[in-house]
């Protein structure tokens, strides 16, 4: 599909794409926030680029609509996946700026496994296999768990099933580093049951939701001693780092989401 691009455009695009989400991703590390201007300089340049692709796609039609698609599919995906509150603000902003930067694979650079067909837009790969970085960082949460033991004391209410899902997302540790650390999210709420505090489990969060206002609800059962034991949290770990991991892997290895889908239905 890049065949009639200049070289030129490829690698102002990936080279760009890649800067502008490592800057991105370590501004969040640190922050937890993302200047606008990253979004103002790279949304521009993702614009021109696409403009300056599509021009020379001109010539074949098909391949137009191609990007056209794929830049819409990925721009409507990133709005509604802000709107329902699934990706924050600037995860939103970079896919769309990828959808633009990047709608069909760069020609410069063959993955190690390329799909025998598309099933969905190049961006929006790059998306569902930052989710399935992020999931597979659950395994190193539960290695964790494993290694320093663990116990689910004050939660005798809550289901096995429950207590497996907080293994692979949550660890303990103690309420002052909860306090202390921006990154770390409560994993556990408390109601009161007969005018006394029950812990539970809190396994889904909003990507929006502050965390400021969670730690703090808190606070008053930790004057209690109710976490004398620990708390348990979930590492916040901003998604634009996983989106960034996986624009490396796509563009390197390939999709893996898909290798593993034909791999399952055994199509070669």
């Amino acid at each position: 599909m890049s065949s009639m691009v200049p070289p030129e455009v490829e690698w102002a695009a990936l080279l760009v794409s890649v800067g502008a989400l490592v800057v991105a991703s370590v501004s969040d590390l640190k922050t937890r926030e993302v200047s606008n201007r990253v979004w103002l300089v790279y949304g521009p340049l993702a614009l021109l680029l696409f403009i300056a692709r599509a021009v020379f796609s001109l010539v074949d039609l098909r391949i137009l609509l191609d990007l056209m698609v794929s830049a819409s599919v990925t721009i409507v995906v990133a709005f509604l996946l802000f709107q329902f509150g699934t990706m924050g603000g600037a995860d939103s902003k970079a896919l769309m700026c990828l959808g633009l930067a990047l709608p069909v694979p760069p020609g410069i650079i063959s993955s190690w496994w390329q799909a025998p067909f598309p099933l969905y837009p190049y961006p929006v790969s790059i998306l569902a296999n930052s989710f399935l970085l992020s999931i597979a960082s659950g395994v190193f949460i539960l290695a964790r768990n494993l290694v320093k033991g663990t116990n689910f004391q004050g939660f005798e209410r809550e289901s096995m099933l429950r207590k497996v899902m907080v293994l692979f997302t949550s660890y303990k540790t103690s309420f002052s580093i909860l306090q202390s650390s921006n990154y770390l999210y409560p994993a556990e709420q408390v109601d009161l049951v007969e005018a006394k505090p029950v812990r539970h489990f809190r396994l889904l969060s909003s990507a929006e939701e502050e965390r400021d206002k969670l730690v703090s609800g808190l606070e008053n059962y930790k004057a209690q001693g109710l976490f004398s034991d620990g708390v348990w949290v979930t590492p916040g770990l901003p998604h634009l780092v996983f989106l960034t991991a996986s624009l490396v892997t796509v563009l390197l290895v390939g999709d893996l989401l898909m290798w593993g889908f034909f791999r399952i239905v055994g199509y070669s």
